[in-house]
């Protein structure tokens, strides 16, 4: 039989074996092979003294005929002899995983005992775990890797330590080395225990691999370095002849637990694979060349082509065409030769034909990942190269996504350009080992103890207000614009209607000022830190550059290439300067942003793609600054079909506080002492004096928070039931009956939505399953500080006082309080002022007397009983000081 063959692409129409018999080779085969020599009766002539036995050694005593089961048994007793003794074992040479001798190894290794005991009533039934531990490492069988078990993993070191081995390259491993490799990685997915941790990480990974059907294992290339630096050198210096060996070894060890692989073993399926990641040297595309051949490789890219999906042919299996008996399986190799030596069955040559039943294929696609445009050195051009996925790493990849790839550097004979050049020109490519995608929140894990750290967290009873002031830390203030993008990133549930209506879930929101109030930093802090965001600006971005074109491929066919919002699936759309984007191009996103999906009908392409995004935009007035006399739509130049897909309108106004001034100028000094690159430790944890004030809200670590969003967004899906129903029934008539009166935003039936929408983020944003009347108060009043903040200044004060019950529904008192306070504050300062003009005012000499306050908190139907006991409290004290019936403030 021919040689064992290693992976190559093999065109699927293509017959590989479709030449052929040469003349001269069936001349050859009619000759044959003389087998008879003129001495061969030598070889059985008598030797007296050469032909004698110890009769102990003699069986002549009639038995019965032995069964299958029998024979089986006596076999099994041998060889656990053999073993026990050091002696080999008699079992063939190692097989191709997927063939027959490689499914009886599997066999071989589920049905061995923990303990290694053989049928009943062998005498060798009582051997124990430590006589298998005495096997010396010359003798040590393949099938003893196999029948390790939960009871018996503790195998000396010294039996899989590589310190010591040699390999080298275009060298095949022997047996012994082979073995010893299989051993050390099948001890570590057995015994490797993180730092800082007490339990082993790769048995639970094999448990959710096998949960989750998945024909891959992640492998941290530093767990390896730490268990064995030498096993670590051979995979990143020799990964073509090392990984097919753990490929195979993951294979026997999911084998031996799990009944479903077991089951794909026996039909000689695919071996798993063990997927390389965190390889720790980064190498720039354009830097790869001849010392990277057949290395191990980590870069990054951009993915910006990929072919359709085809079938590789993997393991050959072919039938003679004249007896039609089978042969193989054989792997298909490059540098190999498809064709058998002859036929087993009839001894001829050929012609052969591929047995497409028995023939194993697998997916194959092939990408193209191109350097990131901000990689790229000033004046040149971004290369790119070709990578191979195959299993089932097809179809992960979109055009567009940010992708940190491990894989083998490979170099292939290219015939075309050969013919071309006229002299021997090699192509390369890079074969995919592990590739992750930025951004993807379904391939993001999160280990046991960061969800025990973010259940933790979410039982903080400020949990809600703990993760808005989390929002852009960098930025002072605006508590609206924070809950906003805080409400956008969580997201509403979506839900598909009985008449096959879809209703998003995703929350939209604009943000309208003036200059130089942060609006911009918003959109990148949302970007580093949602996992899939795509930013852009309205004047660099036309209609089809936010949603589909149609375009001509290099063959020059027309393809679709997705814009920013398609590529934003399942994420976030930033889209800056909002109100720079024409008329026609923002008529563009009206499908988009409503029915998440855009309709593609050209070039004889009629086709409709996801658009299943959030969008948050940011807007400046049309005069350069907010004006508050006027509306929003006369501040704003956009229309009403675009205002009224927007869940959330933020209105950002640039008003002189003195107090708020100079809080906002200490931040923005410590923010840059803390940002310094030479930064001391004590610099690095300087605070601004507000904020060693608010000790009532402690923020959350940023890494955190990323896993925290991600939580929330994969295993968190609100319910809303008929709670407070009416209340959500009576403010949306309100709301819509003083939207025709005063003007402002419209408030159409999509804000209705917007309500539930708003809610079940306030539920997400607790890590609760259900929607309560606590978050139904929440959505309400962040909904009314929408729609007030886009009235005139006039209209809006009187909308606060009419609708101020939702409002204290929602707010906590401790904030009431306060900002009832900071109002007084600065009203009593302006009068200041205007009364001395020209004069310093020492802010904190700013009287406001007791019996105004009580005025206002009756006015507000706030409690009296509640602010004398919120006047108790470190909040309070922090801020302000009470001399005898005078209040004043502390700075």
């Amino acid at each position: 039989m021919a040689d064992r063959r290693a992976d190559e692409e093999v065109p699927v129409e293509e017959d590989p074996l479709a030449d052929g018999v040469a003349a001269g080779d069936e001349d050859a085969e009619g000759e044959g092979e003389d087998l008879f020599g003129d001495d061969m009766m030598n070889d059985y002539r008598e030797q007296p003294e050469l032909d004698q036995y110890d009769p102990d050694l003699i069986d002549d005593e009639a038995h019965e005929p032995m069964d299958v089961r029998s024979r089986l048994a006596a076999e099994r007793a041998m060889e656990a002899r053999d073993r026990a003794e050091g002696r080999a074992p008699r079992t063939p040479a190692r097989s191709p995983p997927g063939t027959p001798a490689f499914r009886s190894r599997i066999s071989a290794g589920l049905e061995a005992s923990p303990t290694g005991s053989s049928a009943p009533g062998s005498d060798l039934g009582d051997a124990t775990s430590a006589r298998k531990r005495r096997r010396t490492l010359d003798g040590f069988a393949e099938d003893g890797a196999d029948e390790i078990d939960a009871e018996d993993e503790d195998v000396p070191e010294s039996y899989y330590d590589l310190t010591h081995e040699k390999l080298s390259d275009g060298v095949e491993i022997e047996k012994r080395l082979d073995q010893k490799i299989r051993l050390n990685f099948q001890q570590f997915l057995l015994k490797f225990t993180a730092e800082g941790q007490t339990v082993p990480k790769y048995p639970d990974m094999l448990r959710k691999m096998a949960e989750e059907h998945q024909a891959h294992l992640d492998v941290n290339f530093t767990h390896i370095q730490q268990w064995s630096a030498q096993l670590a050198l051979w995979i990143s210096d020799f990964p073509v002849q090392v990984l097919p060996i753990l490929n195979e070894t993951l294979m026997l060890e999911a084998a031996r637990k799990f009944q479903t692989y077991q089951k794909l073993a026996e039909a000689g399926e695919n071996e798993l694979r063990v997927a390389i990641h965190s390889f720790p040297i980064k190498e720039p595309i354009r830097e790869l060349c001849t010392r990277h051949i057949s290395k191990l490789i980590h870069v990054n890219g951009v993915a910006t082509k990929r072919s359709g999906v085809f079938n590789q042919v993997k393991r050959l299996w072919v039938r003679c065409a004249k007896c039609n008996f089978p042969s193989g399986p054989f792997e298909v190799a490059e540098e190999r030769d498809l064709r058998p030596g002859s036929c087993i069955e009839c001894q001829s040559k050929g012609p052969w034909r591929v047995d497409r039943q028995r023939t194993i294929y697998q997916n194959y696609q092939k990408i193209s990942l191109q350097e990131a445009p901000s990689s790229v050195e000033p004046g040149k051009m971004p290369r790119s190269k070709e990578v191979i996925l195959t299993g089932d790493q097809v179809d992960t990849v979109r055009p567009g996504d940010e992708l940190m790839l491990t894989g083998i550097y490979r170099c292939l004979y290219d015939a075309a350009t050969n013919a071309r050049t006229c002299f021997p020109v090699y192509r390369t490519d890079i074969q995919s080992v592990h590739l992750s995608r930025k951004g993807d929140l379904k391939l993001i894990q999160i280990s046991d103890d960061q969800q025990q750290q973010i259940l933790e967290l979410a039982k903080s009873p400020n949990i809600r207000e703990r993760f808005i002031a989390s929002m852009a830390p960098s930025i002072y203030g605006m508590w609206h614009v924070k809950s906003s993008i805080a409400l956008s990133i969580m997201g509403g549930q979506q839900k598909i209607c009985a008449g096959k209506h879809r209703i998003r879930g995703d929350i939209n929101t604009l943000i309208v000022g003036d200059p130089g109030l942060a609006k911009s930093q918003f959109l990148k802090y949302v970007e580093q830190t949602f996992p899939r965001a795509v930013y852009t600006t309205g004047k660099g971005a036309s209609a089809v550059g936010l949603t589909a074109a149609v375009t001509r491929d290099e063959h020059g066919h027309f393809c679709l290439e997705g814009g920013a919002m398609v590529l934003a699936d399942d994420g976030i759309c930033l889209i800056d300067e909002f109100d720079k984007m024409n008329d026609q191009d923002r008529t563009s996103l009206h499908e988009a942003m409503e029915q998440q999906s855009i309709s593609i009908s050209k070039a004889g392409i009629v086709a409709t793609l996801q658009a299943r995004c959030a969008v948050v935009a940011v807007a400046n007035p049309t005069e350069g600054r907010y004006d508050p006399q006027r509306t929003f739509s006369q501040n704003v130049n956009l229309s009403d079909p675009i205002l009224s897909r927007f869940d959330m309108l933020c209105v950002l106004r640039d008003e002189s506080d003195p107090v708020q001034d100079e809080r906002l100028a200490d931040h923005v000094i410590c923010s840059h002492i803390r940002s310094h690159p030479e930064a001391t430790a004590e610099e690095k944890n300087k605070k601004p004096k507000a904020q060693q004030k608010s000790s009532h809200l402690t923020p959350i670590d940023q890494d955190l928070l990323k896993k925290y969003i991600v939580y929330a967004r994969q295993r968190v899906f609100p319910k809303m039931t008929d709670v407070d129903g009416e209340k959500l029934a009576s403010f949306y008539s309100e709301m819509r009956a003083e939207a025709f009166r005063s003007g402002g935003a419209p408030m159409t039936a999509r804000h209705m939505d917007s309500l539930v929408r708003l809610a079940e983020a306030n539920a997400r944003l607790e890590l609760r399953q259900h929607v309560n009347s606590k978050d139904i108060d929440n959505a309400i009043a962040i909904m009314l500080e929408s729609f007030i903040q886009s009235q005139k200044h006039q209209v809006a004060e009187e909308l606060r006082k009419k609708f101020r019950r939702y409002i204290t529904q929602a707010a906590p008192l401790a904030d009431q309080f306060m900002a009832l306070l900071e109002k007084m504050f600065k009203e009593k300062t302006i009068q200041a002022q205007l009364s001395r003009p020209g004069q310093d005012i020492e802010l904190d000499k700013v009287p406001v007397e007791m019996k105004d306050v009580l005025s206002e908190m009756q006015q507000a139907d706030l409690d009296v009983e509640q602010g004398s006991s919120f006047m108790q409290t470190q909040r309070f004290l922090q801020n302000f000081r009470l001399e005898g019936e005078t209040l004043y403030r502390v700075l």
